[in-house]
């Protein structure tokens, strides 16, 4: 899941669902930048993550999510109304929210999302 232009498509599709999701969630429209360490922290807590490498910094644990997710989009394992509904699902804030704690909880939701969809992957990547 090294693969920099699907990194590149992923890094699209996760802040296009995490706005949707957030703006859903919090009931005004929104545009977010999901930062690397948010995924990082989401990716470092399944066993995928031993698949790219043990010391890898934020962003590049951040680009093996982006790509991961670009992967099942683009293979069909997944829809973007999928992915939205599961960050949407685990994704506990609201307009009063802090910055520290949306992350962690928006890391939160992507590791959930990560759970989801990592049976999905071919097994070489599991």
């Amino acid at each position: 899941m090294n693969d920099t232009g699907l990194a590149q498509i992923g890094d699209t599709l996760v802040n296009l669902c995490y706005s949707v999701a957030k703006s859903l969630t919090i009931g005004k429209m929104v545009g977010e930048k999901v930062r690397d360490s948010v995924l990082a922290k989401a990716i470092r807590s399944n066993p995928i993550y031993g698949q790219i490498g043990r010391r890898t910094d934020a962003g590049a644990a951040g680009d093996a999510y982006e790509a991961i997710m670009a992967y099942l989009w683009l293979t069909g394992q997944t829809t973007i109304e999928e992915i939205i509904t599961i960050l949407r699902g685990n994704l506990v804030i609201d307009d009063r929210t802090s910055r520290k704690r949306e992350a962690e909880a928006a890391a939160l939701a992507f590791q959930k999302l990560l759970e989801t969809m990592a049976s999905r992957l071919p097994k070489e990547s599991q």
